[in-house]
């Protein structure tokens, strides 16, 4: 997993980038979302590649 920094004006946004799933649960989900929040991001961005389909089964 790779994550890109972009900056639009004062905020930070992580890009993750990766050939792998990165999500396949609530837990990983909130795992990524801390983390990022801890460097001082802001937003992020990831792609549904990135995204196991049952991790939007609600």
């Amino acid at each position: 997993m790779e994550i890109e920094i972009h900056q639009i004006n004062d905020s930070r946004i992580a890009e993750v980038i990766s050939g792998n799933i990165i999500l396949a649960s609530v837990e990983d989900g909130v795992d990524l979302i801390g983390n990022l929040y801890y460097q001082d991001f802001d937003k992020i961005i990831i792609y549904e590649k990135n995204i196991t389909p049952d991790f939007f089964d609600l």
